[in-house]
């Protein structure tokens, strides 16, 4: 939060962005992100001023503050982590901000409630997991008709949950994510598994496991459907390769099949945002507590 003091130095800074000496301006700039968030709702203002010039240089200032603040989001998802595990769908939260700011919680708060009331009323805490299976992946990709997109597999879209949740397709991370998302409100033992080369989830029971691919509108797996599909993408299947990942796991895992789609859609620096982004995730909160300090 800026006193009052603060306020009007960012103000004065605001005015001088019109200055006709570049260096100036060059100067204001930097001192403009470097002041970060707390100088945002001035340049939004100034977007909004009938100098366009301004309104030009306010926008480009927005677009190289939004980085780090992303960043910093993303060091208190890693500084909050219950038990060293960041919470799954704040950090998918994280990720959405990156490619579609100010975008709210409520975009994928509100569907994920609503999905998991209507399914709510259709289980029982008696139900066995083959039925409670079957009732998620037909009220998800029967009823609501979620899909794997495989017309248009590299597009970023698929990545974003917002999108994912409007458009009801995605990749088999982010519909496994949904599955979780869902599971989670109504503490249903169902977690992701991140198979190499394509994620897909199980109900997680000890005696009655059973693997289904959201991709693939919930198509059931056996164990030896899942080590045919590991070999068949070129890798030795481990018995590790079953077991749930970890919500750190999992983001970054969406993080770098995200920054992979940019760098191939020639957008380097799309790329390159995400990979620091993915760094700050592997860190460990006593890593970052120790780097703030």
């Amino acid at each position: 939060m800026t006193s009052s003091k603060d306020d009007l130095q960012i103000s004065h800074l605001i005015r001088l962005l019109d200055d006709r000496d570049e260096f100036v301006r060059s100067k204001i700039r930097e001192r403009l992100i470097e002041i970060g968030e707390d100088a945002l709702p001035f340049l939004e203002m100034a977007v909004r001023t009938e100098n366009p010039a301004v309104g030009v240089l306010a926008r480009e200032i927005i677009s190289a503050i939004h980085p780090q603040k992303l960043g910093e989001r993303f060091r208190q998802l890693v500084l909050s982590a219950r038990r060293g595990d960041p919470d799954l769908e704040a950090g998918m939260l994280c990720i959405m901000e990156f490619g579609y700011p100010g975008v709210s919680a409520e975009a994928i708060s509100r569907p994920l409630d609503q999905m998991a009331d209507e399914l709510s009323s259709r289980l029982n805490q008696k139900d066995s997991p083959q039925r409670t299976v079957h009732q998620l992946v037909q009220y998800l990709f029967l009823e609501k008709e979620f899909s794997g997109n495989q017309t248009n597999f590299m597009d970023p879209d698929n990545s974003y949950f917002n999108k994912v949740l409007e458009r009801r397709t995605g990749i088999p991370i982010s519909l496994s994510a949904l599955c979780v998302l869902i599971a989670n409100r109504l503490n249903l033992p169902i977690v992701g598994v991140g198979l190499p080369g394509h994620y897909i989830v199980k109900y997680d029971s000890a005696t009655q496991p059973i693997f289904f691919d959201p991709f693939h509108r919930g198509r059931t797996l056996s164990k030896e459907d899942c080590i045919k599909r590991v070999n068949n993408l070129g890798h030795k299947f481990e018995e590790y390769h079953l077991s749930p990942s970890t919500n750190r796991e999992t983001l970054v895992r969406m993080m770098n099949n995200l920054a992979m789609i940019y760098q191939q859609n020639g957008e380097p620096e799309k790329s390159k945002q995400l990979k620091e982004y993915i760094k700050i995730l592997l860190n460990s909160p006593q890593s970052l507590s120790s780097n703030s300090s």
